[in-house]
């Protein structure tokens, strides 16, 4: 098979090493290194030509910059303002893309002598997750403020959740960064409250575990569904564990299944406290035994009836 090259009189000059990061270009790069080497006569100033050059390209002048600092690092452009490009992505928050930043420790050291605001907020993030931060480290941090425009008390207290659920690697930290992002938790607020619900869950969880002998196996999907409506309602543990005691004592074993009936039942009746369930649980106790008394009289009678009948045959025949 023989290719040939349509040039049409116009040809294009790109350095041979953009052939060495194409697998790590995106298309915007792509885009503005073609771009960039079709329209040099620009290149001379190019801070006057950026927003239309961006703007044919259909992208934004920050998503063009990032490219120029993609290409920088590659070694196959030079930027003469290079530093100061780069401080303004960090500190501009500009338009979000998912691509982890690749800046490097020289980098990142020039642009926080000049932000002290992210010189402190790297050095508490070192603090919390207990070590000395690399460039990929600081690209992390720089990915969460930018990415998701998370203030600096958000990314801090979700590195410490991190750090105390076991898992303080940057995969879990943004995985997790992306999934509160998806639910509309944004705020330092709204993650302080998210935490301590789930925290309050997890609680719950564990006094399941315990009071049903659980341990640490998984729930089956049964269970799963049952403990996570339990969880979802609020249910108190001091309710739960009245209908254990139930449950042991009409099937002697810790039936998670048995229990969620009895909670079913409760619930559909508007029963939510133990105190509840125990003034029902009197009642209906006081309406069995009024009925087996009831019963009781009922027979008694029949049978006097019965026998003094009989009594009066008797004595009539005599």
């Amino acid at each position: 098979m023989k290719i040939d090259i349509k040039y049409s009189g116009n040809i294009i000059n790109l350095p041979a090493s953009v052939a060495d990061f194409v697998e790590r270009a995106t298309k915007n790069d792509l885009a503005v290194i073609i771009s960039l080497a079709k329209n040099m006569a620009y290149a001379s100033s190019f801070e006057n030509y950026i927003a239309d050059f961006a703007k044919n390209l259909g992208m934004s002048v920050d998503e063009v910059k990032k490219s120029l600092v993609f290409w920088s690092e590659c070694a196959v452009i030079s930027v003469d303002s290079f530093d100061s490009l780069v401080t303004d992505m960090v500190t501009d928050n500009p338009t979000l893309s998912n691509a982890l930043p690749s800046y490097t420790g020289e980098q990142i050291a020039k642009f926080v002598e000049r932000n002290k605001d992210m010189a402190s907020l790297f050095y508490n993030c070192q603090s919390i997750m207990g070590k000395v931060f690399n460039a990929h480290d600081h690209n992390n941090v720089i990915y969460l403020k930018n990415f998701y425009k998370f203030d600096d008390e958000f990314i801090l207290l979700l590195l410490a959740h991190c750090v105390e659920v076991g898992k303080p690697n940057w995969a879990y930290v943004r995985k997790t960064a992306a999934n509160l992002y998806d639910q509309g938790i944004d705020t330092y607020d709204k993650l302080e409250a998210h935490f301590a619900d789930r925290k309050n869950k997890r609680s719950l969880e564990y006094k399941i575990r315990k009071l049903f002998s659980i341990g640490e196996r998984e729930f089956s999907k049964s269970e799963k569904e049952v403990i996570g409506k339990w969880i979802s309602a609020d249910i108190s543990i001091k309710l739960l564990e009245k209908a254990y005691d139930i449950t042991v004592d009409k099937t002697s074993k810790a039936s998670v299944k048995y229990a969620a009936k009895i909670i079913d039942n409760w619930l559909s009746v508007g029963i939510t406290t133990p105190e509840q369930a125990d003034e029902a649980e009197k009642k209906y106790k006081e309406k069995q035994s009024a009925s087996t008394f009831k019963t009781d009289d009922f027979f008694e009678a029949a049978l006097k009836r019965s026998y003094g009948t009989k009594k009066n045959d008797t004595e009539g025949k005599k």
